[in-house]
């Protein structure tokens, strides 16, 4: 065969194929004619490889079919899709959101489920089969975040609508933030509300499945709002804001029927301006608060079981401060930055019931002086305490914990190192029960209150942590952690026979490998004494028997332990005990 004729019209590689393949009787042809042929070759070419990739799509999609996890039940599906729509945190306990950038695929229009969580508007755009799948899924559009814009405003309306009605009747978490990025410009046209009303038109048309709410409440939403007043059903949990942009509401009623509402939340206002169902709260939230209305609060929320405060306004102290005795308060968390307002608060309580206590001081003022008295006066068996501030004197931390002889969480936090008392050897002494508790007899009698308190200061303690300045060697402390961790064990008499695995949980014991050593000085991995506690027997501690099972201490410069000391550290935390010594990094 004429190799010639072989290779007619084959174009080889790297080189340019002849003209002549594509233009025929092209040799008397103008220049125009020439330019309108290959334009029609060029057409048809591109014609060719869109049928060439619309083939291979075809194939592809065939192929993919053919694999199990593409053939996975609709149920099964919408199951991953819930996995996939679930936030990294939970956006409606976090802060306000100002500032929040998503990944593509996790918001639509502002309206997002949360930071990590995709769309189910994302999931329906990948194929026909998914997004039968994701409209079928009610739970899907269950949750919703809506950033308010007023550059888009109708078309967030638009899709608000679809999204809360494949929703079907499920009950609604709803957070509506205000997003300024496409609002007033000018802070001169503050006074006027220009907040778009069609979002909150298409929510409260849903009222009936609020859940939880979390609104920011402009003055434009105020007769919207008016027609929910008796429908909300299923509320339980509502954030009430003041919004930062526009005028807000003065005056709120229309949560005033809530017949299932516990937790409230109030951002800006205060119990004098929003009317709820307050006798039947278990939860209360407040933020900018005074003095007065935190105590109005506590007299009006007779049920009420948690309640916090923060960021008091100055110079809001109470001309006459009814006295308030609340028997059912067990949580009272206050975030403060003036010592002078506890005592016009702290004085005017009595708690009878409080279990947990947690208090900010941000000035130079002591967090004991005024609280001693309202122990003293409700009589509370306060199990958990949290102190952020100034570490105190040690005789008031003294006569504070002889006060509390049930306490079982102490967080002792101060942020300024420098600055407070010291934690002390003797204090640590106080605090170790080994001599002490032997006076008191059998464990078991600790559980009566009149023992625990002839058995030392706080034997009940179960967690510690500490930050600020310490005035003890590593040794007085190895010494601490040896006398409670060895006095919270059972006799070797009464240890009891082990429990079958079916019947009581065991706490599970780490590997010598997963233990840090950054706390041993001079013992490095591979040494004699890295190895000297796996070699001894270990016996399964009931943690009804451990009491001090978690130490955390945050100082100056890190505590370090000796090889003797690591020894024995090392021994307790293979038993269970959890212990963490770092270096407070705002230290000088």
């Amino acid at each position: 065969m004429d190799s010639r004729h072989s290779t007619h019209g084959i174009t080889r590689r790297n080189t340019e194929p002849n003209i002549n393949t594509y233009l025929f009787g092209a040799e008397n042809a103008t220049r125009v004619e020439q330019l309108a042929q290959i334009d029609r070759e060029i057409m048809r070419s591109e014609d060719g490889i869109v049928k060439l990739v619309l083939q291979r799509a075809f194939l592809k999609r065939r192929r993919n079919s053919l694999f199990p996890a593409v053939n996975l039940p609709n149920e099964l599906l919408a199951l991953i899709f819930e996995f996939a729509c679930l936030p990294i945190c939970t956006e409606f306990d976090d802060e306000y959101g100002d500032g929040i950038s998503y990944s593509p695929g996790e918001e639509a229009l502002g309206l997002s489920i949360g930071m990590g969580a995709v769309t189910p508007v994302f999931l329906g755009s990948i194929c026909s089969r998914w997004r039968h799948v994701v409209q079928g899924a009610s739970q899907l559009w269950s949750n919703l975040v809506v950033h308010v814009n007023n550059r888009y405003a109708e078309d967030q309306a638009f899709l608000l609508q679809s999204w809360l009605t494949r929703s079907a009747a499920r009950p609604l978490s709803i957070r509506v933030i205000e997003d300024d990025s496409g609002g007033q410009d000018s802070g001169e046209d503050w006074g006027i509300d220009v907040t778009p009303r069609c979002i909150i038109d298409i929510l409260v048309a849903h009222s009936h499945q609020w859940h939880i709410i979390d609104f920011f409440l402009p003055s434009s939403w105020s007769h919207a709002l008016s027609r929910v007043k008796h429908n909300l059903p299923v509320l339980t949990k509502a954030t009430l804001r003041l919004a930062e942009n526009s005028p807000s509401m003065a005056r709120i009623n229309a949560f005033a029927l809530a017949p299932q509402l516990r937790e409230v939340r109030l951002v800006g206002y205060s119990t004098s301006n929003v009317v709820l169902p307050y006798a039947q709260l278990h939860s209360l939230h407040e933020e900018y608060f005074a003095i007065q209305g935190c105590l109005d609060a506590l007299h009006l929320c007779d049920d009420l079981r948690v309640c916090q405060f923060e960021q008091v306004y100055r110079g809001s102290q109470p001309v006459f401060a009814r006295p308030v005795r609340h028997d059912m308060l067990e949580s009272l968390e206050l975030l403060i930055d003036d010592s002078r307002e506890l005592d016009a608060l702290f004085g005017a309580m009595t708690l009878p019931n409080l279990t947990e206590l947690v208090l900010s001081l941000s000035d130079e003022g002591f967090l004991l002086d005024p609280l001693i008295p309202l122990i003293q006066r409700s009589k509370c068996r306060l199990q958990t305490v949290h102190l952020v501030g100034f570490t105190p004197p040690e005789h008031k931390l003294l006569n504070f914990l002889r006060e509390v002889p049930m306490l079982r969480v102490l967080m002792l936090i101060n942020p300024v190192a420098q600055l407070g008392s010291k934690l002390t050897q003797r204090l640590l002494k106080l605090l170790d029960l080994e001599t002490t508790q032997q006076a008191a007899g059998d464990q078991g009698a600790l559980r009566h209150e009149e023992n625990v308190q002839k058995a030392g200061l706080v034997p009940l303690l179960e967690r510690l942590e500490y930050q600020g300045a310490i005035e003890f060697t590593s040794h007085q402390f190895a010494e601490f952690l040896a006398g409670r961790w060895r006095t919270g064990k059972a006799p070797a008499d009464q240890v009891p026979d082990p429990p079958h695995p079916s019947s009581t949980p065991r706490i599970s014991l780490p590997p010598a490998s997963s233990i840090p050593w950054s706390f041993v000085t001079g013992s490095p991995p591979g040494s004699p004494h890295h190895f000297a506690s796996e070699s001894r027997p270990q016996t399964p501690i009931s943690s009804t028997r451990v009491q001090l099972r978690s130490v955390t201490f945050t100082t100056p410069k890190k505590i370090k332990f000796d090889s003797e000391d690591a020894k024995v550290v090392l021994s307790m935390m293979q038993e269970g005990l959890h212990l963490e010594l770092l270096a407070d990094p705002n230290a000088d």
